[in-house]
């Protein structure tokens, strides 16, 4: 907890075991742009912030606590045993204290504290979100929106008049940061589309309206605000603050999810979501609204970091990981804007270490494309988990020819189902032997997609290095180790079957997702 001493007084109180009356072992501190969480024991406490930043004004204690009886209120529709209550926060003796006699400061949100591992965005990172997971969320959702409030005071927060100064407002905010997080051309392209969507459909938002869809919901549904709790599936941490975040279009909701899926590299279970979702709620219309909102809410993600960088003591490391974070989102919007055609099937080629599978997953988060993979396709098919070590002896055990004749086989087979749903797919595989790489050129050619190869290099310590740092990660997929390496090195063939212009060679180690994202999204 880094620059406590520069906390308030009541914060640095807080952190201390004596403010509590229950047990407060592994006090943790996390900060927001409009609050501190404090972490004690198996409870959360929650202080806003005495700021105003525009879209929420916290900058008195009348208005801090309303905002806190909101949040607990509204929260409890969807996570009705996390929030309990809101409690003072006092100072007694020239200590400060959680309840009890004393002149009172602050009043906190009171939660029950909920693990980090079980967040979606851990279950993601480790390869554990299913898609029965993905499926329960969106049957909760379809359940919460049925019953959520509509009518006088939402319904004008998801009328088309709303959304286009919304897409205003947005895009006056980003202009200082044009060509430094979101390229002119890409800026220029999302609102030419966005203004022709707004245009043509207005029959659609319109009707949307009338028939309900905009309901008060969520506001903020994305990975990190979704927890599973052994069995109990909990979503929170919903937009108290501002109703016109909170109401809108299902749609909307629905799409923040499904981009987030997309972003974290998971395309297969946003697809998986808007299609339970679109099932279990009966809303027909809901897909052909889809890319509108993913491209909103990827657009917004994108300026949210952008502004950030306003912000003072960022370091240079840290200003430049925002811009990258923020470049991949918007991205990620003009791909769901403009679409990427036509659709494609990209299959990476190299060495273990040559960073393919970096490139393939940077690459499917930049363009919201299924990520198929040879070691999670090879490991599940025999029941084991992605990061689960299957011994690495090269054209041996579950690496032998037959074995990896059906891992690519069923490689083509899921990726045919994406291309034939209109996904477009990135296979993260060696792809060394000639004759697998025409198996995949033959498959986009007979679903009359668009095929890039891409060859990934680096020079050998590179990747030795890679390898040997990948080797004490717990979380890794790949069993490659370095005298695998030598042995497939051996056997690689270079792609010189490939046509020129469906081969994109990347001798950076994985580093030039960018480039070709620009080069895919201009054609």
């Amino acid at each position: 907890m880094s620059g406590v001493e520069t906390k308030p007084p009541v914060i640095r109180g807080l952190l201390l075991a004596e403010a509590y009356s229950h047990p407060s072992d592994d006090i943790v501190l996390h900060e927001t742009h409009g609050a501190w969480v404090v972490l004690a024991g198996p409870y959360a406490y929650k202080l806003k912030k005495p700021v105003n930043l525009g879209f929420f004004d916290f900058s008195t204690p009348e208005r801090r606590a309303a905002d806190s009886e909101a949040e607990v209120r509204l929260n409890r529709r969807l996570a009705p045993a996390t929030y309990l209550g809101v409690v003072d926060v006092v100072e007694r003796d020239g200590a400060i204290f959680v309840g009890g006699p004393g002149r009172v400061l602050e009043r906190a949100v009171w939660m029950r504290r909920l693990p980090a591992d079980g967040m979606l965005s851990s279950l993601l990172d480790r390869n554990e979100a299913t898609p029965a997971l993905i499926r329960r969320i969106a049957r909760t959702m379809a359940r919460f929106h049925a019953r959520a409030a509509t009518g006088p005071g939402v319904d004008e927060h998801g009328a088309r008049a709303t959304i286009e100064a919304n897409w205003r407002e947005n895009i006056a905010q980003i202009a200082p940061y044009v060509d430094r997080t979101i390229p002119a051309g890409e800026l220029a392209r999302i609102e030419r589309i966005v203004t022709g969507t707004l245009r043509a459909r207005i029959e659609l938002f319109d009707r949307r309206v009338a028939e309900g869809r905009v309901r008060d919901g969520h506001g903020d549904l994305h990975a990190r605000s979704i927890c599973l709790v052994g069995d109990e599936l909990v979503i929170f941490d919903c937009i108290e603050f501002s109703a016109r975040y909170r109401c809108a279009d299902v749609a909307a909701e629905i799409a923040f999810l499904a981009m987030d899926l997309d972003h974290a590299g998971r395309a297969d279970l946003g697809w998986t979501f808007v299609t339970e979702y679109v099932h279990r709620s009966g809303d027909r219309d809901l897909p052909r609204l889809l890319d509108f909102y993913t491209c909103y809410r990827a657009f917004v993600r994108g300026k949210v970091l952008s502004l950030r960088l306003a912000e003072g003591g960022l370091s240079a490391d840290e200003r430049r990981a925002l811009c990258d974070e923020a470049r991949a989102y918007f991205d990620l919007a003009t791909a769901y804007a403009n679409g990427v055609h036509p659709p494609l099937v990209i299959a990476t080629s190299g060495l273990p270490g040559s960073g393919k599978s970096t490139l393939a997953r940077a690459l499917a988060r930049r363009l919201g494309l299924v990520y198929l993979s040879t070691d999670i396709t090879r490991k599940r098919a025999v029941g084991l988990h992605p990061s689960d070590r299957a011994g690495a002896a090269f054209r041996a055990g579950l690496y032998g020819p037959e074995q990896t004749r059906a891992t690519y086989a069923a490689l083509r087979r899921h990726a045919a189902t994406w291309l034939r749903r209109g996904a477009s797919v990135v296979l993260d595989g060696t792809f060394g032997d000639p004759h697998q790489r025409q198996l995949a050129r033959r498959l986009a050619q007979r679903e009359g997609v668009r095929f890039i190869l891409v060859r990934t290099t680096c020079d050998e310590a590179t990747a030795r290095n890679r390898i040997r740092q990948r080797e004490a990660d717990p979380e890794r997929v790949s069993d490659a180790t370095w005298e695998v390496y030598q042995e497939m090195a051996g056997a690689y063939v270079e792609p010189a079957e490939i046509p020129a212009d469906e081969l994109y060679v990347d001798a950076t180690g994985g580093a030039g997702a960018e480039e070709l994202v620009r080069l895919l999204l201009a054609t």
